[in-house]
């Protein structure tokens, strides 16, 4: 499970609960939270191509419209056609083809890197590290070289921390799901990506709750449908009128009994006797003639 909790006595992650099952301490409820870490590889990870992609490509098209625009302006619409007759798509598409490899050589100069992820009760912190830095990892990233001097020259295996983000929940305008990948995506505002939740497997269902209880309520934020909790539903609106009090100040009494119909009765099998009626067995025609003969003599 990716729920846990942080005892600040004991300065480090226990399993959730009233109290610390180490030292005993009362724990807030603000201390349970989902953590988990994840590894990266930029270049096989969609959320970079992605995020370069945002970037570069309204980029180039607002390159591309300015030169149709200049050549509008000094030939007209025939400088356009001959600009599109020309070498002008084939260079266009020989220059994004060179700027897709500089996209992945720079991702993989980059090398692995470790996110960890917390979703609590104040929102979405995001931690990213870089195990095993170097100059050539950090220009890459367009970090400046001089975050090498934090790192400890005598630990074997040096890690370094480069960002840090957190995203308040009353931020969030926006939340979309990716489950095949286990994404979260977070949008401050509507239109723009604020931040890419990976979870793993046993994460996705913790993270998801503290999405509902945070944010299920709010008609303000764009919420996949099954995330949106339902409102309680409001009680009635009490009826005025005869009825209204009669309804309130007497219980409602149960349907009549409905007398059984004998004459859906099957049969005896075998051609036996039928049942008589009930109030039937006092009739005349119901006694026998011997007991109906010794009436007669009696009268």
């Amino acid at each position: 499970m990716a729920l846990t909790a942080y005892c600040k006595k004991c300065n480090r992650e226990v399993e959730p609960g009233d109290i610390c099952p180490r030292c005993g301490t009362k724990l807030p409820k603000t201390a349970t939270h989902a953590a988990w870490v994840m590894e990266r590889r930029p270049a096989a990870d969609w959320m970079c191509w992605n995020a370069a992609a945002r970037v570069l490509l309204p980029a180039a098209l607002v390159v591309v419209v300015l030169m149709l625009a200049l050549e509008a302006l000094s030939g007209g619409l025939e400088a356009v056609e001959r600009l599109f007759q020309g070498s002008f798509p084939l260079t266009l598409l020989i220059l994004m083809c060179a700027l897709a490899a500089g996209i992945l050589l720079a991702l993989l100069l980059q090398g692995k890197d470790l996110t960890d992820y917390v979703v609590d009760s104040r929102g979405v912190h995001v931690t990213k590290y870089l195990p095993n830095p170097t100059p050539l990892k950090l220009l890459a990233r367009l970090k400046s070289p001089r975050l090498m001097e934090q790192v400890d020259p005598e630990s074997a295996n040096p890690v370094l921390r480069l960002e840090e983000q957190d995203l308040p929940w009353r931020e969030i305008a926006r939340v979309q799901l990716w489950p095949e990948k286990c994404y979260l995506l977070f949008y401050a505002p509507a239109w723009w990506l604020r931040t890419a939740v990976r979870c793993t497997p046993f994460s996705w269902d913790d993270a998801l709750y503290y999405v509902r209880d945070k944010l299920g309520r709010k008609k303000t934020v764009e919420l996949p449908e099954h995330l949106r909790t339902q409102a309680e539903k409001k009680p009635a609106a009490r009826r005025t009128g005869r009825a209204a009090g009669a309804s309130l100040s007497e219980p409602a009494s149960p349907p009549p009994a409905q007398a059984p119909d004998f004459r859906e009765e099957p049969a005896f099998p075998g051609g036996g006797p039928e049942k008589t009626p009930p109030g039937e067995e006092d009739s005349p025609d119901a006694v026998p003639p011997s007991e109906g003969e010794q009436m007669s003599l009696d009268l």
